[in-house]
């Protein structure tokens, strides 16, 4: 019957519109549901070749079934959810456009005009049904694809769409389970109430669970989408992530690293299980999802010291990036999770893989300071290897570099705001400590940065070794920077006085190196230089290099332009509002000739080269205050000559629109090398964003902490030299010792006036009370004062009763002495007339009359 009702007149074949309007007509008028599931099954195999028709004509009655039949009927409900998936599903086209007019969109947009639909949708979800489920799950994730916006909208007026969503997570059929955490992810994307009310519903705890049961980072890819999820529901939500804080699921996120649960105590290393794991493709993403999430929670939070749930935490991102056989991509993610205030100065472990073994077997070597590690890693990068995942060629040279310039951010970052770890590391540089007898550390760790800094630079000049140079002088600038204190015990480090060493293999050769005792020098030779001349040497040593190497033609001018800059960028934060510092830099022999021939030339030298050297040279002027052979009026002229204002304001503004400094973020300062036409890499000329970089290459040539003080101070030296050699030079800023003043008066004053609010708190609740005793002391006399007057004229009633019953008193004994009187008279009456009187009555009469003499007497 139905087929045939399908036919044309006289059995004639139909066209495809026609029969999609007849079967749209069935969906509607049609009371038997078995019909219109035909209709469905019809429709929905004309869908491919038909979308645009069966969109127009049968899309609102498929949408009003989604309420009705796909309820009441597993199979119909199916048919229905595959149908719409089929006319809402975007066709993409070439280079993944899609364009505006696409019909899957239109389609969405008819669905989404109201929210009915959307509750129909969830309504099915919690049904058991593996298809039922399945394609409803599927048909919301092309919603969420197509308007993310208009159906987080329509799932926030949805009464039961959270409980939905957090039931699905219970369901442990994989197909199901990797499609919900799919559309979760799609769900929460961008939507703060939406994360909110998902995870007040209980998806951490159901999250977590799912991640436990698939056997945490070493699970496969349901893994990954479950810490994914996480991740969604934290990002840019306070709410989330101070519940998630307060649930203390914190401590689950170093357990599924398989950090160990409680951690060890400080002094205690970590068991080797932790240390040495073996890491896979799936296993490096996994551990990475939860650093992400880790690293949200910290940078949340603020001081780790001051949140407990997140010190163990900071301790496993410690371990892992500096102690462990993590791939290098992993160990930097680490680093760069840190908070500002790590646990670095307690000892740790480190590995180091045996040679020859493929990574297969490692040695333990003996505990040091974390701070000391981080330092190595800056300077020489990772000494283990890329776990069993190999990788080689201009990649992991990007890697490495990038792990260096996160030691180097790790180790700015926990220097730049604590004077006193920046005192110690510096005291430990000019004099350190001598380690106890018996102690397990074996080595200075602080050495190694003093060995790399006074390192003469050698030619020819590799990129290995010129990041090392440079690091070094950066790792430096960051323990000098805008503390006079600080660099007053910088001129006190005296390096040893030795040849160069050849570059080491790995940190614990460079250290054992550093490390070494040198033999004092014989009567003959000069007394030791210290830091800052072995700096300008090194300084000299390089400018004189690179002009060789630049005649001859060779490929590390590059190289030794990197190394140029770190020195330049050291010697420019070190004179900075030092006078004392700016004195020893003149008296050195031939600097200002090393520092101003760059400024002055033409061609030939990089623009970050000569802005530095003209930055350097308007400090030594700026804050040359000092008496001395050479002065500002010395200064000026000679500037004005062989330099003058214009290009000494052109070098520096040069530097400021290159591309290597407008590149650098807070994030990551590794940039792209660029290629100039001689295919060389880099030029001398400006660097210009855009032009071809080489595939994966990376280099350093300044940190986010040069960048902001460049941008804070050159201002101030880019009009120096103009400025009177009379005049009194502008008060420099960013000076750590006046900030710490500052900040300690800020304290004092904050201190105070916490107490004075306090007291005036105190006051006001002392006040107050007063008031209340008061007013309850006014209410207790008023009421006395009323008792008291109800009282008196109670009194007075009874006084007035008294006076009553007195004069009744004194009436009856009035009327009592009558009738005795009278009652005398009548017995003497009788007495006289003879009659008997009875001695009773004598006797009564000789007591009244003895009662009247005691009244009387009375």
């Amino acid at each position: 019957k139905g087929y045939t009702a399908l036919r044309g007149p006289a059995g004639q074949p139909q066209t495809a519109l026609e029969t999609i309007v007849k079967l749209s007509d069935r969906l509607t008028q049609s009371t038997l549901i078995s019909d219109r599931r035909a209709a469905v099954l019809g429709l929905k195999g004309l869908t491919r070749d038909c979308k645009a028709d069966v969109g127009q004509h049968a899309l609102d009655a498929l949408l009003a079934l989604l309420d009705t039949d796909a309820r009441d009927d597993v199979e119909s409900g199916r048919a229905i959810l595959e149908t719409l998936a089929l006319l809402c599903q975007v066709d993409s086209k070439e280079g993944g456009k899609i364009p505006r007019d696409d019909l899957g969109l239109k389609h969405s947009d008819v669905a989404l005009a109201s929210p009915a639909p959307t509750h129909a949708l969830l309504a099915l979800l919690p049904d058991n049904n593996f298809y039922l489920r399945l394609h409803s799950l599927q048909l919301l994730s092309i919603w969420l694809t197509n308007r993310p916006h208009v159906v987080q909208q329509h799932f926030q007026q949805a009464p039961d769409g959270p409980s939905a969503i957090d039931q699905l997570l219970t369901d442990h059929r994989d197909i199901i389970r990797a499609e919900t955490l799919n559309t979760l992810q799609l769900l929460v994307a961008g939507n703060p109430p939406v994360q909110t009310s998902i995870a007040f519903a209980g998806a951490f705890e159901k999250l977590l669970n799912i991640i436990g049961s698939e056997g945490g980072v070493d699970g496969g890819s349901t893994v990954f989408e479950a810490l994914s999820a996480i991740e969604n529901l934290l990002r840019h939500n306070v709410g989330t992530q101070k519940f998630f804080r307060d649930l203390e699921f914190t401590s689950h996120l170093p357990a599924l690293l398989l950090f160990p649960s409680p951690p060890p105590p400080p002094d205690h290393p970590v068991p080797q299980e932790f240390s040495l794991q073996f890491w896979n493709a799936q296993k490096i993403a996994n551990a990475g999802a939860v650093i992400s999430i880790c690293q949200m929670l910290i940078a949340g939070k603020g001081d780790v010291n001051q949140a407990p749930d997140l010190g163990g935490l900071a301790r496993c991102l410690v371990e892992l990036a500096l102690a462990s056989n993590a791939p290098t991509a992993l160990k930097t993610k680490a680093l760069k999770a840190l908070p500002p205030d790590p646990p670095l100065l307690n000892l740790i472990t480190c590995y180091i893989p045996v040679p020859e073994t493929n990574g297969e077997e490692w040695d333990r070597l003996p505990p040091e300071p974390a701070i000391g590690v981080l330092v190595a890693y800056a300077l020489d990068g990772d000494f283990g290897m890329p776990g069993s995942v190999e990788v080689v060629g201009p990649i992991a040279r990007r890697g490495s570099l990038e792990l260096r310039a996160a030691a180097l951010s790790t180790f700015e970052a926990f220097v730049t705001n604590d004077l006193n770890a920046r005192l110690y590391i510096l005291g430990e540089m000019a004099s350190p400590t001598p380690l106890p007898a018996g102690s397990e550390v074996t080595r200075l760790p602080f050495r190694i940065l003093v060995r790399a800094l006074a390192d003469v630079p050698q030619s020819p000049m590799t990129p290995e070794s010129a990041h090392r140079h440079q690091i070094a002088s950066l790792l430096f600038t960051s323990l000098i920077r805008g503390s006079e204190k600080c660099k007053t015990l910088a001129r006190s480090i005296i390096p040893n006085t030795v040849a160069p060493l050849a570059p080491a293999a790995n940190f614990v050769e460079a250290a054992t190196l550093a490390s070494e005792k040198h033999p004092a020098n014989d009567e003959d030779e000069d007394p030791p230089q210290a830091l800052l001349s072995a700096l300008l040497g090194n300084l000299a040593m390089a400018m004189r290099s690179r002009s060789i190497s630049r005649e001859r033609g060779e490929r590390d001018m590059r190289d030794w332009d990197r190394v140029i800059v770190g020195y330049l960028i050291l010697l420019s934060a070190w004179a900075w509002d030092s006078p004392i510092a700016v004195k020893d830099i003149l008296e050195e022999g031939g600097i200002m000739t090393v520092l101003m021939e760059p400024v002055s030339q033409s061609s030939g030298i990089d623009v970050l080269v000569q802005g530095l050297c003209a930055f350097v040279l308007g400090a030594c002027y700026e804050f040359n205050r000092e008496p001395g052979e050479i002065t500002r009026a010395t200064l000026q002229p000679i500037f004005h000559k062989r330099i003058g204002a214009d290009t000494f304001v052109s070098r520096m503004a040069r530097l400021r629109e290159d591309a290597r400094f407008k590149t650098v973020t807070p994030d990551t300062f590794v940039v792209d090398v660029v290629v100039d036409d001689s295919g060389l890499p880099g030029h001398t000329g400006p660097l210009v964003i855009g032009e071809s970089a080489t595939d994966g290459e990376g280099e350093i040539w300044m940190d986010w902490g040069f960048v902001e003080f460049w941008k804070e101070n050159y201002y101030t030296i880019q009009k120096s030299i103009t400025n009177d050699p009379n005049s009194i030079t502008a008060e420099a800023g960013g000076n750590i010792d006046t900030a710490a003043i500052i900040t300690n008066l800020k304290s004092t004053i904050s201190t105070q006036q916490s107490e004075i609010d306090r007291l005036q708190a105190r006051l006001a609740q002392l006040t107050k009370e007063r008031e209340e005793e008061r007013e309850s002391l006014n209410a207790q006399i008023t009421s006395l004062s009323e008792r008291l007057s109800e009282l008196s004229g109670e009194v007075e009633a009874e006084k007035e009763k008294k006076k009553e019953v007195e004069k009744e008193q004194e009436d009856l004994l009035v009327l009592l002495e009558e009738l005795n009187t009278k009652r005398r008279k009548d017995k003497e009456r009788m007495r006289e007339k003879g009659m008997d009187v009875s001695e009773d009555e004598e006797e009564e009469e000789g007591d009244d009359e003895d009662e009247d003499e005691d009244e009387e007497e009375e």
